[in-house]
């Protein structure tokens, strides 16, 4: 109970200050029995009538029981049924041909789930999020990519599949349908075109992006302007409360073990800051969560892409009629050279943004433009 109670907290922080929780932290109950699931959406449909209709959440990951691997492992077991013949991690399996029996068991939960968000109105709001980081240099793992996916397009082509692959890989063209790329040139400006043309979307993905280092000309802030220049829908951060130490006392995190591969274990060590944007209030005596400077720095960016998507709305409305909107569009190419892929990264942002003051006077450059209209 205080788990959930903190979650909902923590929802209603980030939506009040225009953020989006990642996923809906209730998972539809369900049994197998006699060959189909049986499901209880009772406590789900709750959970997402307050998410969607009382905090306005516009999109959120599907169930994360849906995500099947992560780096360089094999897919996870579902429901008791193992994704290949033989014993982990399945060294001698053709990856790219899961059991049927894991595929029938994935694909009637997946069925049961999909139709049921779309009779609720639901279905564009969720995504699917396959795979964390996945290890596209290895041949194991760019077949099992394949593999998933086809197994979830089976169900149903429209159901959207992304993963934080960070680069682009060609082979997973046709199977991923949102990418999760590093904003910052790993991904050059021709290949983002590439995956937009095909159909697909892109999102920025900022692991080891959000650092204490330099919270007032943070990345937090900037990421919307990458997202705005380069067209990407999105950008997704992790994460909000990952705390390994006492953040009053320590900045820096625990070293954590941890494993990429079956078999291969290490020590490693986040950045700081990595993984949070809030702090705990009990420590410092405050029954409410604490926000930081980066979180609203966070904010303030998604404010920012607010007034450029208004403006550039104004902008194609205003020349459709024949006017001149040439000082207006100075105005918006201005913000896009705010940043330029490849560029710096994590605690170096102060390269990109030597002075924050900038930001407040093209912000209020765009507000007055937009009220010229």
């Amino acid at each position: 109970q205080p788990l959930k109670q903190f979650q909902k907290e923590v929802v209603e922080l980030m939506t009040e200050n225009r953020l989006a929780p990642d996923t809906i932290n209730v998972v539809p109950k369900a049994e197998w029995k006699n060959g189909a699931f049986v499901f209880d959406w009772t406590e789900f449909d709750n959970a997402a009538e307050w998410y969607f209709n009382e905090r306005k959440v516009r999109q959120v990951y599907a169930p994360m029981l849906f995500y099947l691997f992560g780096w360089g492992h094999p897919p996870k077991n579902f429901f008791g049924e193992a994704p290949y013949a033989g014993e982990p991690p399945f060294k001698d399996a053709d990856v790219a041909q899961l059991r049927p029996e894991y595929k029938s068991r994935y694909q009637a939960y997946l069925k049961g789930f999909w139709n049921h968000v779309k009779q609720k109105g639901w279905a564009d709001k969720f995504v699917l999020y396959i795979s964390d980081e996945p290890n596209y240099w290895t041949p194991n793992i760019l077949g099992q990519m394949k593999a998933v996916c086809d197994m979830i397009h089976e169900v149903d082509p429209k159901i959207p599949v992304y993963s934080s692959t960070w680069r682009y890989v060609p082979e997973w063209l046709h199977s991923l349908n949102i990418w999760g790329i590093g904003h910052y040139g790993i991904v050059p400006v021709e290949k983002m075109t590439e995956i937009k043309q095909h159909g697909s979307k892109i999102w920025f993905t900022t692991d080891g992006m959000l650092c204490l280092d330099t919270p007032y000309n943070a990345i937090e802030r900037l990421l919307p302007y990458y997202c705005f220049k380069y067209g990407a829908d999105a950008y997704e951060f992790w994460g909000v409360a990952w705390l390994t130490y006492n953040p009053y006392h320590r900045a820096s995190h625990a070293y954590i073990y941890q494993t990429s591969t079956p078999g291969e274990y290490y020590w490693v060590r986040y950045p700081n800051g990595d993984g949070y944007l809030i702090y705990p209030g009990k420590p410092i005596g405050s029954s409410k969560i604490v926000t930081s400077v980066r979180f609203a720095q966070a904010r303030e960016g998604v404010e920012d892409y607010e007034y450029f998507y208004l403006l550039s709305q104004l902008i194609a409305k205003a020349k459709s009629s024949g006017k001149n909107v040439s000082q207006a569009e100075t105005v918006l190419e201005a913000v896009k050279e705010m940043v330029d892929c490849p560029s710096p990264t994590g605690r170096f942002s102060s390269k990109i943004l030597p002075n924050p003051n900038q930001i407040y006077q093209l912000r209020q450059q765009v507000a007055e433009t937009i009220e010229s209209f």
